[in-house]
């Protein structure tokens, strides 16, 4: 059986182009040794602190010697290498300290610059750290500017010392360092320039070129939706044997069947294309492990298969390559699907509002470009002032609710979720990263509404108004049981006119004690007006947010326009209890774009290397996994902090549970005695979730749990070998007790969601 090397990766430079990291093998003798024999001679001074005679076979005799195979391995090395040529290299060596190793770099002169050696030393700590090796140190002369820029650009803890003309560095490698929301955040900008350069020419292509048989249902419909594209539009067959040999197309659509699909993305990489959208289905394991490859060898990003295709109609390049029957107007809403039919249903729904897109990508199967690399990209689109999603499955959901976090506090992010339970990991992923969830599509389409035509509410007070008794009293309770708070309930009666609205919106938004945020407006058609909100929003709303609520009208939601200067339009909801939740969606969108950003707690006596030590001793006696004794688990409670508290059977309040999901990653769960519903967070959380878990779980703030969940959270998350532990907790005067029920120790596979990498197959 062949060996799956888990070094293999492609990943991104800072210009967007793909290599392939990988472990060196004795088989790259000669790639690495033309690769050190090519360097001048200020990089081999740099890299030696000398200039060897012969810098190719040092370097190559050195890295491709095989091992022993005796005992864990003494060396490891990574290349890197672009359209099968390499371009960089970095080894580590062990030295004579227990779990230390010394660190080097090679980057072709060619290549200085595109940001080579900082990817190859993300990984390289990676394979270090699945080596076994804790620390690794590295020594730069005082003049190599570029080396020492990659060290500190890392981003993690680094040690250095000076010694004459020579600088030493020590990197622990250390798991709750490397999730330290600082590295996090600038591994996130290094991906975040990468991905964006990489996927422009998917977003402003220059050129595109439809590969699918002339004729076909599929092709036709897309070349009409081209036919405003301001550029080259090329036609090139099923297979793409009518693009010419010159031709230099950056974005092709492949709408062809898969076989024919696999053979069209071939010619593609010929001709050197940046972007693949394959919007065919049904292709069977092999064939789209095969469509996967060809993309990464290329250097190419893929879209779909299975994707509806792309829209992008802002600028002069403005472009939809869409199979459907109408091309999005430009606009601020961006888009990001995986099926097609729910992209179709929302563009319809989109139209008829007059909600324009920025960008809109059905990403279908995803074995590429996904939701990520959409939270990505409009993060740097001053076009996107609001993200609509709706996601099927996750392949990195702990990257999707990083990014996704540090975007909710610019704009507001709304998805479907028809789950909605405290319970399930995906409602608390979107809890946490700020992404407001909606029950259903219709709902993602009313609160749309709300947000594209309406400036954010400032807060939750809403103003409800009504000409008769019973539609102020549904709007009222619906504002209520959405969560939101009402200033006043007020009946107009059915004799009021245009102007007493006015006056009363006036009212309701100038009082200074108790102003409303908000003013629903809910009319009915009675005798002897009707009342058109309308005309108070033109001239009393400016600047608040104001919605209307008309029983008897057909859809769901619509727009009522200005025919003024003003330009003002009222979104109009058929149901009140649709209107409040549209208005608490974005009352909450505003809530999470205040929130200040996430600080490391400061958790006295918590050692997570030690814990880590008494997992690993388990793990040796068990290689396989076994369930930790009693006395094993109160160690390793001590270890974070948290001494066992007295026996509690009579005092439990609470359950609370870690594991490690396969998906989602560590979890934590609190249960509380009286049967209420469970809360699931995404490890590691804040201590603003922690306390919200806390109340949930009835105890009073001083209590001591919210310290305990977050002891808890940074154990589960800085050793993923802990597969499960189960806490009891209790109170015991004034404080929290704990006493842990079970756990349990398992392998697991040493990876970092978030290193920058490419997917590695269609389905991870």
């Amino acid at each position: 059986m062949e060996s799956i090397d888990p070094a293999d990766a492609y990943a991104l430079l800072t210009d967007g182009r793909c290599v392939h990291v990988r472990s060196v093998t004795p088989e790259d003798w000669q790639a690495v040794h033309d690769l050190a024999a090519a360097l001048g001679p200020d990089s081999l001074y740099r890299r030696f602190f000398s200039i060897p005679s012969r810098p190719g076979e040092t370097l190559a005799n050195a890295l491709c010697t095989p091992g022993s195979g005796q005992g864990p391995p003494s060396q490891g090395g990574l290349i890197a290498l672009l359209d099968g040529k390499p371009v960089g290299l970095a080894e580590w060596y062990r030295t004579r300290r227990e779990g230390e190793a010394e660190i080097a770099f090679e980057v072709s002169d060619a290549w200085h610059g595109h940001g080579v050696a900082t990817l190859l030393a993300e990984h390289l700590m990676l394979a270090a750290r699945q080596a076994g090796i804790r620390r690794l140190t590295a020594i730069t002369l005082g003049e190599n500017r570029p080396m020492i820029g990659v060290f500190l650009a890392l981003g993690v803890p680094v040690e250095r010392e000076w010694d004459g003309g020579e600088c030493v560095w020590s990197i622990p490698l250390d798991r709750a360092a490397f999730g330290a929301e600082a590295v996090l955040a600038t591994v996130a900008r290094r991906e975040s320039v990468a991905d964006e350069a990489s996927l422009r020419s998917l977003f402003a292509p220059a050129t595109i070129a439809v590969l699918g048989e002339a004729g076909e249902p599929v092709t036709e419909a897309l070349l009409r939706n081209l036919a405003d594209f301001d550029g080259p539009v090329l036609r090139g067959g099923g297979y793409g044997e009518r693009l010419a040999a010159d031709a230099r197309p950056e974005l092709a659509v492949i709408t062809s069947p898969p076989e024919q699909a696999v053979a069209a993305a071939r010619r593609c990489a010929e001709l050197r294309v940046k972007v693949l959208i394959v919007t065919a289905i049904g292709f069977p394991a092999e064939l789209g492990r095969e469509l996967l490859r060809v993309c990464h060898e290329a250097g190419m990003r893929l879209v779909g298969p299975g994707s509806l295709g792309v829209a992008a109609p802002h600028g002069a390049r403005g472009f939809s390559a869409l199979l459907s029957e109408h091309v999005p107007d430009p606009g601020h809403a961006g888009v990001a699907v995986q099926s097609g039919g729910v992209g179709l249903a929302l563009l319809s729904h989109l139209r008829r509002l007059g909600i324009g897109v920025s960008t809109f990508a059905a990403v279908g199967e995803k074995y590429d470009v996904s939701a990520n690399d959409m939270l990505t990209h409009w993060e740097q689109d001053a076009d996107t002032r609001f993200g609509l999603l709706h996601v099927e499955s996750f392949g990195n959901p702990r990257k999707f609710a990083h990014t996704a976090r540090r975007l909710s506090q610019c704009i507001p992010l709304l998805a479907v979720d028809p789950e909605q339970s405290t319970s399930q990991a995906r409602t608390a992923l979107y809890a946490q990263a700020g992404i407001i969830a909606l029950p259903s599509l219709g709902a993602l389409v009313g609160a749309a509404a709300l947000v594209a035509h309406q400036p954010l509410p400032k807060g939750p007070r809403v103003a409800v108004l009504g000409t008769t008794h019973g539609m102020v009293t549904l709007a009222a309770q619906a504002c209520l049981k959405a969560g939101l708070e009402v200033t006043e309930a007020l009946n107009l009666t059915p004799a009021a006119d245009d102007a007493a609205l006015t006056e009363a919106v006036t009212r309701a938004l100038g009082t200074q004690d108790g102003a409303a945020d908000a003013v629903l407006v809910a009319v009915a058609p009675t005798v002897p007006r009707t009342l058109n909100p309308l005309i108070a929003a033109e001239t009393a709303c400016s600047g608040a947010t104001m919605l209307s609520v008309a029983a008897e009208q057909p859809e769901s939601v619509a727009i009522l326009r200005s025919n003024g200067a003003s330009g003002v339009c009222l979104p109009s909801y058929n149901d009140a209890a649709n209107a409040a939740g549209a208005l608490a969606a974005l009352v909450h969108a505003t809530e999470v774009m205040r929130r200040q950003p996430r600080e490391e707690a400061a958790l006295a006596g918590l050692d997570i290397a030690v814990a880590g030590g008494l997992i690993e001793s388990c793990l040796r006696d068990a290689p396989e996994g076994r369930e930790l004794t009693s006395a094993e688990a109160a160690e390793l409670m001590a270890a974070i902090g948290l001494a066992e508290g007295e026996t509690i059977a009579e005092k439990r309040l609470a359950m609370v549970t870690t594991w490690q999901d396969p998906v989602f990653g560590p979890l934590l769960s609190g249960v509380a005695e009286d049967g209420r519903d469970a809360v699931t967070l995404l490890v590691p959380f804040d201590a603003r979730e922690a306390e919200a878990l806390s109340r949930h779980l009835a105890f009073d703030p001083g209590s001591g749990l919210v310290d305990a969940l977050l002891r808890l959270s940074a154990l589960v998350d800085g050793c993923p070998e802990l597969a499960a532990l189960g806490v009891a907790v209790g109170k015991a005067e004034e404080h929290v007790a704990a006493a842990p029920t079970g756990g349990a120790v398992a392998p697991a596979r040493a990876d970092d969601p978030y290193l920058r990498r490419l997917r590695r197959a269609p389905v991870e």
